[in-house]
């Protein structure tokens, strides 16, 4: 199996003629236990290769537009690159690549990636294969696989003078020549995904904690409120969870309106509806709380881990900045939102959330997720599930977790009853279970908590 270790990424992006050329070198681990003869990699179906090297020596390769195998409507280049001599087990190589061409959307499959290159904003990142990244034809693979990667990278992207490149990493260098600038940007830590994003933003930052705000010109009057709720936000998760298991400074970075956030160590991506909206900061205090995430282990992530936390940390944040009210809305939505989802996806009725991302359903775990650990924390009380969050981080923020990880962190935490909790709802279907039968939350809470004070 290949894995990255480390991008070093020069792009000349022309926005007015929505195109870009690219060049691109990745050193590569074969980190499998058999030699490697080829390279596959996939980008965005509107990116063309026109040279591969390994050590300038050209390699042969064929590219073709081809869909995913396991997901209708996903259409990317796949390219295959033959090497002249296989890679053994534990040896590394560098490959580059030279591609150009525009950058399409995929929003006829997933709503938020309406990715391009445009003259008011260009967005290039993992969710649009706007850059090379290994892999197959295969979204459940690259489930399982993406997001447990971790490589460092340089940037050098050069656009229009007046246009502004946005990095979580540090900037490290902006040099202007004619009627272009050049900005490089080096990571701060490594990370499993590239986010960079062109526009004329305005930049608000905050040298006390390193927090950096990168906002669209016309809504530059929400950076320092934007700059506030982030502050108090990490204030509020250190108070309850105890330190982010990776400070790096952070970085936040506006999308369009309808494009999806995102987030890693060092910073997100947030809506524009988010960073605009009083009402909808909870995108940025969701991710935020990803830096409380550990790494998953799990052999296909169900997102539990990830998504449900972060979910969560949204509501207990919602609670205490945008009031009880609002908390106990949303709480009282799930059934709704489940029932809507499931209504696209019925096979939901019966898969545990252990099983989502085999089965391709792992949107659920937002919902799902959330209220599996707002009945856990009702059950076990405010003290036990603060001491268990901040246990499990400690236990696993350098080592891969499952959610046999947590359930054992829960029980040795918080008491032997817990594990037959997570059992029925992460393991089992009580948590479908009792959506479809409408049980009243207080009802299931109170059920658990007789159970807990009988056999603890």
């Amino acid at each position: 199996m290949l894995n990255p270790l480390h991008y070093d990424l020069h792009a000349d992006i022309f926005t007015a003629g929505k195109v870009m050329k690219a060049k691109c070198t990745i050193k590569l681990e074969n980190r499998g236990t058999e030699p490697v003869n080829y390279i596959n990699f996939l980008l965005n179906k509107g990116l063309k290769v026109t040279s591969i090297k390994v050590d300038n020596n050209p390699l042969s390769f064929v590219q073709s537009l081809r869909y995913f195998t396991d997901i209708r409507g996903i259409e990317v280049n796949y390219i295959k690159a033959r090497l002249k001599s296989p890679l053994a087990p534990g040896s590394s190589t560098q490959i580059t690549i030279l591609y150009q061409g525009t950058i399409e959307s995929y929003n006829n499959v997933f709503r938020y990636v309406k990715d391009n290159i445009g003259s008011d904003y260009t967005i290039i990142r993992l969710d649009s294969y706007s850059y090379p990244i290994l892999g197959e034809l295969e979204l459940r693979k690259q489930i399982s696989t993406i997001p447990s990667q971790r490589f460092s990278y340089n940037l050098e992207i050069s656009v229009s003078r007046g246009l502004i490149v946005a990095n979580v990493g540090k900037l490290v260098g902006v040099l202007e020549e004619d009627n272009r600038v050049l900005y490089r940007y080096m990571s701060k830590k490594p990370s499993w995904r590239i986010d960079i994003a062109v526009s004329r933003f305005k930049v608000e930052t905050s040298r006390e904690r390193d927090i950096t705000i990168f906002a669209l010109e016309e809504d530059f009057e929400h950076a320092k409120r934007i700059l506030r709720e982030v502050e108090r936000c990490l204030q509020f998760y250190e108070t309850n969870f105890g330190p982010p298991p990776q400070w790096c400074g952070y970085t936040v970075i506006e999308l369009p309106e309808g494009y999806g956030g995102q987030a890693d160590v060092c910073g997100m991506l947030v809506a524009r509806e988010s960073f605009t909206d009083l009402s909808e900061v909870g995108g940025v205090y969701h991710e935020l709380a990803h830096l409380w995430n550990v790494p998953s282990g799990e052999e296909v992530p169900s997102r539990f881990l990830d998504e449900g936390f972060a979910s969560y940390f949204q509501l207990l944040a919602e609670k205490e900045f945008l009031g009880d009210e609002v908390f106990q809305k949303k709480i009282g939505s799930v059934r709704q939102r489940f029932l809507k989802l499931a209504s696209r996806k019925p096979e939901l009725f019966k898969i545990p959330v252990a099983e989502y991302g085999k089965h391709l359903v792992t949107d659920a775990s937002y919902i799902v997720g959330a209220w599996i650990l707002y009945v856990l924390h009702r059950i076990v009380g405010d003290k036990c599930f603060k001491k268990l969050v901040r246990e499990f981080m400690c236990r696993h923020k350098d080592t891969p977790a499952t959610l046999e990880d947590f359930k054992k962190t829960a029980v040795e935490v918080c008491g032997h009853y817990v594990g037959k909790f997570l059992d029925e709802w992460l393991f089992g279907t009580k948590a479908t279970y009792h959506l479809i039968k409408e049980t009243p939350l207080n009802k299931i809470v109170e059920l658990y908590e007789k159970n807990l004070n009988n056999k603890s």
